[in-house]
């Protein structure tokens, strides 16, 4: 986008001598403007990038009711190297309560002249609720593994009259141990949505979630590819909106009003699934159009129904999906996204 045109040679003759005279021209990053022709030009340079160069769920993505798609970080990456652009990260870090807020600014830098060409910002943290929560999931007593199923029958060996119990998938990494329907081994042990106690080992991924999103801000504003692509979904629900879904799917942005009590105290009466229900309003919707992304995903890679139910029952433990928290479904997206047949 900012290529340096070629010094320019001219011959003069003085004195009958040759001399030879090299003529720079003013570089485009010092130009005030550039011509309606280089615009055009670096516009169909993007799309024909896109078109030749990149690929479908690893350079860009698609999100099903939107326009337009999303640019993932290995396109913004392959953007950079189009137009010769060398990403420079500025970041600061906040602490607040056991949490870690990362804000990153990115600016893009014309390595050829070393010009800066704009920047874009990016925050990540741990209060957001893929790093703040995770799903505890019924572990076995006797292997440890988070593999414990509902079981459609009675343990080997218990009449044909007892309530069915448990089981470890062996399938999926589990001992295949039974047990009873009421063993306290099981039934006592947490479930569902959980703080995550090991905030300090997403800390890292924190930061390099910081550094994506500001860069693909930066390349998006420099590169003017807004008019192609889009940030990720994941990206879209900050900064005070909530999304939810229309009637015909798409994902809408409204404000949360100022009185909604989002922020209140939790409730003496609500258990801690209502309070996050009221303090992540979003995850419904947002559940939605995770689900028809995977069901849309499976059908595409043609995976077969008896590999649709192995993955759902490996990754989600037992739930269905809809019930499995959005971190539990993002994990079964990635899972389907990269299923391969054997």
């Amino acid at each position: 986008m900012f290529n340096v045109p070629r010094i320019l040679r001219e011959r003069t003759t003085k004195m009958s001598d040759d001399i030879c005279v090299i003529r720079e021209p003013e570089s485009l990053a010092l130009r005030h403007e550039l011509s309606v022709e280089e615009v055009v030009a670096r516009v169909q340079k993007v799309h024909a990038i896109m078109r030749q160069a990149m690929v479908l769920d690893h350079h860009y993505g698609k999100v099903p009711g939107t326009t337009k798609d999303v640019l993932l970080k290995p396109g913004a990456e392959l953007l950079c190297l189009t137009f010769r652009l060398d990403p420079q990260y500025a970041i600061s870090r906040e602490r607040e309560d056991g949490h870690l807020t990362v804000l990153s600014t990115c600016t893009l830098w014309h390595i050829p002249t070393g010009q800066r060409c704009g920047s874009g910002m990016g925050s990540c943290s741990t209060r957001e609720s893929k790093y703040a929560y995770r799903q505890a999931k019924r572990a076995c007593p006797k292997c440890g593994a988070e593999q414990i199923n509902k079981s459609k029958f009675p343990p080997r060996g218990a009449p044909k009259e007892t309530e069915p119990g448990w089981y470890c998938y062996a399938k999926v990494g589990g001992c295949g141990q039974e047990f009873a329907a009421e063993d306290p081994a099981i039934t006592g042990q947490i479930t569902g949505r959980v703080a995550n106690e090991d905030l300090a080992d997403t800390e890292n991924t924190v930061l390099k979630m910081a550094n994506k999103r500001s860069l693909v801000a930066a390349v998006l504003n420099v590169t003017a590819a807004s008019d192609i692509f889009t940030q990720d979904l994941e990206d879209s629900a900050h900064e005070g909106m909530t999304p939810t879904t229309s009637a015909g799917g798409v994902i809408e942005r409204r404000p949360e009003s100022a009185d909604s009590g989002s922020a209140a105290a939790p409730r003496a009466s609500e258990t801690s699934k209502q309070e996050a229900a009221r303090v992540f309003p979003q995850e419904d919707e947002l559940r939605g159009v995770l689900v028809a992304y995977i069901k849309t995903l499976a059908e595409e890679k043609k995976i077969p129904a008896k590999d649709r139910q192995l993955l759902s029952q490996s990754v989600l433990a037992g739930a269905t999906l809809d019930t499995a928290d959005i971190a539990a479904l993002q994990d079964l997206e990635t899972a389907v996204i990269n299923w391969r047949a054997k």
